[in-house]
């Protein structure tokens, strides 16, 4: 299987002649134990002895099952860039299978259950590949200020040319979208008060522009959850705004009208609210509202699921190798899921259960 021969690529950062279990079958067992719903090292090594049989069949398990001690010091001492590129690179084997994308959304996610009394929580930056549903590759911060000078690096690993790139209001900067159109790409960010004088301009551009036909992208009314929503996006040229030119290919800003009102509300009461993007694209793209949508995609099928259907934030693991390695090995699992078994209405929880159960189910997951 392709990602055994990766994990063998590894190389081993402890003493020669002091090992008695092989790398590649460490980190192999350790993803089969996490696509089977395996949350600490305790877990792994009870899987492990349970399915020691069809382990043995594709790592080499001589020397018995390692302790949980063992799979601890073992990622405590690997560095994590290891399993960061083995997620990159099975996930580009597998986008490159598959339709290319189109949407690159990138947000941050706080691994809340690393924080301890001596340091805060790690977070981590992650690329979303919308068209695959795909982690297709993240960089590690030591805290959400630390995000801005992430993106670029992460920026940089990837294939930008002909993607739209889309980031919330953090990556708003002129660097990140001169590095952008550098690589190709274009993009889509958030844009608030943390540029006052670009968004002073807006505004007033905006309101001397007005609402009409001609600049109206998307209006539409959306009833769930209990409350009625109705969306209107514009489309408004700004490439002849002062020092717009600061920002690299500028052309247009977004701004989305989000009405509300909630239908248990007897008084019918509605609220409206007003949001700004800064895009790339011409004004007139139909494509926008559907960028600025689908950006939230990162949150709904990537950080709600890794937080509730595989427990990240549970995850206490106090040494921040070891944390950043597990947390790795659980978006590496959720791209094999999400890609290899597309029943409807099968959830996560429910695939990685079954590759517990089921070693078939499991060798389709990882062939």
């Amino acid at each position: 299987m392709q990602i055994l021969k990766r994990i063998e690529e590894i190389s081993d950062p402890r003493m020669i002649g002091k090992v008695q279990h092989n790398l590649s079958a460490i980190i192999f067992v350790s993803l089969c134990g996490v696509l089977s719903g395996c949350e600490d090292w305790n877990d792994i090594r009870d899987y492990c002895k349970v399915k020691k049989d069809w382990l043995s069949q594709y790592v080499c398990l001589k020397n018995g099952i390692p302790s949980s001690d063992t799979f601890r010091r073992v990622f405590t001492l690997l560095d994590p860039d290891n399993i960061e590129n083995l997620l990159r690179t099975h996930a580009a084997e597998i986008v490159g299978a598959q339709n290319p994308s189109d949407q690159i959304a990138i947000d941050g996610k706080a691994l809340r259950g690393s924080k301890t009394l001596n340091s805060k929580c790690l977070h981590s930056v992650s690329a979303w590949c919308h068209e695959n549903g795909l982690i297709i590759g993240e960089e590690q911060v030591e805290s959400k200020s630390n995000e801005i000078t992430a993106i670029p690096l992460l920026l940089e690993s990837l294939n930008l040319k002909n993607n739209t790139v889309t980031i919330d209001a953090a990556g708003c900067q002129k660097s990140i979208v001169a590095q952008i159109i550098k690589q190709k790409g274009d993009y889509v960010l958030g844009l608030k008060r943390n540029h006052p004088k670009l968004y002073a301009a807006v505004e007033n551009h905006i309101l001397s522009e007005g609402e009409s036909d001609a600049n109206r992208l998307y209006d539409a009314f959306d009833e769930s959850h209990g409350r009625s929503v109705r969306r209107r996006y514009f489309g408004y040229d700004v490439s002849n705004l002062d020092n717009i030119q600061e920002w690299s290919a500028a052309k247009t800003v977004v701004a989305v009208e989000t009405i509300s009102s909630k239908d248990n509300d007897p008084n019918r009461s509605s609220s409206a609210e007003w949001r700004y993007f800064l895009s790339s694209h011409k004004s007139s793209d139909k494509r926008l509202p559907a960028y600025i949508r689908n950006h939230w995609s990162i949150e709904n099928k990537l950080h709600w699921v890794l937080d509730v259907h595989m427990k990240e934030d549970n995850d206490q693991k106090s040494e921040r190798k070891s944390v950043r390695s597990f947390a790795l090995l659980k978006r590496i699992a959720l791209n094999i899921v999400r890609t290899k078994d597309t029943t409807p209405k099968r959830s996560v929880r429910r695939k990685l259960k079954h590759s517990g159960w089921d070693n078939n189910y499991l060798l389709k997951m990882l062939s």
